[in-house]
C-alpha cells in the first residue's frame, strides 16, 4: 500500500520534468529575426518597411528586434562603420536565425560581410545595387530589390505638365543615391526626354546653386534623395528643410520616387512601396525558415507603385491636376 501511494507522486514529478523540457525546447525553436535598418526609426521609408516585415511575419511564432544604423543623419564612413560594428555585436550576442537588412548600407556592411561558418541567414530589402555586388544569391544571402521606373515617372510628369522634355537629375551623394542615379540616367536614354545634367552632392550650398542655375531651361527636376546634405559647417540638413528650400525658391516642378517627396512639399512622385518591400522580405524569411536554400531564391524587385501629388505645390506652380490623374493618384492637400 505504501508503494501504491508513492506512484502518483512519481508520475506527477516525471510529467512536470517532461513538460518543462518540452516547453523549453519549444521556446528555443521559436525563430529569432533581427531587422538591421540602414536609417533611423522616424524615417518614413524605414518605418513602413518595418511595418511590412512585421505584418508578413504575423502568421508565425517568432522573436523580433530592430537595430537602426541611422546612416542618413550620420553618413560619414567612420559613423557608418561604427554603426555596423554595433549591429555585428548584437548579431553575435543574440544569434538570430535570420537577419533582414533594409537598404544598401546595412546590406553592404552586414549581409555582404556574413560569417560563412554561421547558421544565420540574411534577407535584404530596399537594395538599389545589383545583387551580384553582394555576391547574391548565395547559401547565406538573398532578398528583395528596389527599382524605380523612369517611364512611369516621365508619363506622370507629362500628366502634370505637358511637353516636359528637359530633365535635371539631382541627388545627394549617398551610396543608394548613386546606384539609383546611374540606373535612372540609363533608363531615361530610352525615353523621349533630354537629360540636361545629373548632379550628386552632399553640399547644401552646391544643391542650391544647381537649382538656381536651371530655373531657365529645365522643365523638371527629378529629385532622388536629399537626406545626407550638409551645411558649410558640416551639420546635417533635415530632409524636410532641404525640400522646403526647393519649393520656396524654385518655379520648376520636382518629381520624386518616394512618398516623402510629396509629403514634404514637392510636386509629386511615383513611389516604390516600402511596405511591400518589407512584406516580401518577410515572405522570403519564412521560406528560408521552412528550409529553402537562399541560393535558390533569385532576388526580384517589387512591382507595386503609387502616385502622389501635392495639391499646394501644384497650385503654386499653376498646375491643374487633370481628371485623368485624380482617380489614380493620392492627392495630398
Amino acid at each position: 500500500m505504501k508503494i501504491m501511494k508513492k506512484i502518483p507522486g512519481v508520475f506527477l514529478l516525471f510529467f512536470l520534468i517532461n513538460f518543462l523540457f518540452v516547453a523549453s525546447n519549444l521556446e528555443a525553436r521559436v525563430p529569432k529575426i533581427l531587422h538591421v535598418a540602414s536609417y533611423h526609426q522616424e524615417f518614413s521609408w524605414t518605418n513602413d518597411i518595418n511595418k511590412g516585415i512585421q505584418f508578413g511575419l504575423n502568421s508565425i511564432p517568432h522573436q523580433y528586434k530592430t537595430f537602426y544604423m541611422d546612416t542618413k543623419r550620420k553618413s560619414s564612413k567612420k559613423e557608418i562603420e561604427t554603426a555596423a560594428k554595433k549591429a555585428k555585436t548584437l548579431i553575435k550576442e543574440w544569434n538570430p536565425d535570420i537577419v533582414i537588412t533594409s537598404d544598401d548600407n546595412a546590406t553592404n556592411y552586414i549581409a555582404a560581410k556574413y560569417d560563412p561558418n554561421s547558421k544565420t541567414k540574411y534577407v535584404f530589402a530596399g537594395v538599389n545595387n545589383e545583387p551580384s555586388g553582394y555576391n547574391a544569391p548565395n547559401s547565406h544571402v538573398t532578398g528583395v530589390l528596389e527599382r524605380i521606373r523612369a517611364r512611369d515617372s516621365v508619363s506622370f510628369l507629362n500628366l502634370l505638365k505637358k511637353d516636359s522634355n528637359n530633365i535635371v537629375i539631382l541627388t545627394d551623394n549617398s551610396p543608394s543615391s548613386l546606384f539609383i542615379s546611374h540606373q535612372l540616367e540609363e533608363d531615361l536614354l530610352k525615353e523621349k526626354v533630354h537629360v540636361l545634367a545629373s548632379y550628386s552632392t552632399n553640399s547644401f550650398e552646391n544643391w542650391k546653386e544647381v537649382i538656381k542655375k536651371y530655373q531657365a531651361g529645365a522643365d523638371a527636376f527629378f529629385v532622388i534623395l536629399y537626406h545626407t546634405l550638409k551645411d558649410k559647417n558640416g551639420n546635417h540638413i533635415p530632409h524636410n528643410k532641404a525640400m522646403n528650400w526647393i519649393t520656396t525658391n524654385s518655379k520648376i516642378p520636382e518629381i520624386g520616387f518616394w512618398q516623402f517627396v510629396a509629403n514634404g512639399g514637392g510636386l509629386g512622385s511615383v513611389s516604390v512601396e516600402p511596405f511591400e518591400q518589407g512584406y516580401q522580405a518577410a515572405r522570403i524569411t519564412k521560406m528560408v525558415l521552412n528550409g529553402a536554400d537562399p541560393a535558390t531564391i533569385k532576388p526580384k524587385p517589387t512591382l507595386k507603385r503609387k502616385m502622389y501629388v501635392n495639391a499646394k505645390r501644384a497650385k503654386s506652380l499653376n498646375i491643374i491636376i487633370s481628371d485623368k490623374l485624380k482617380p489614380v493618384a493620392t492627392i495630398i492637400e
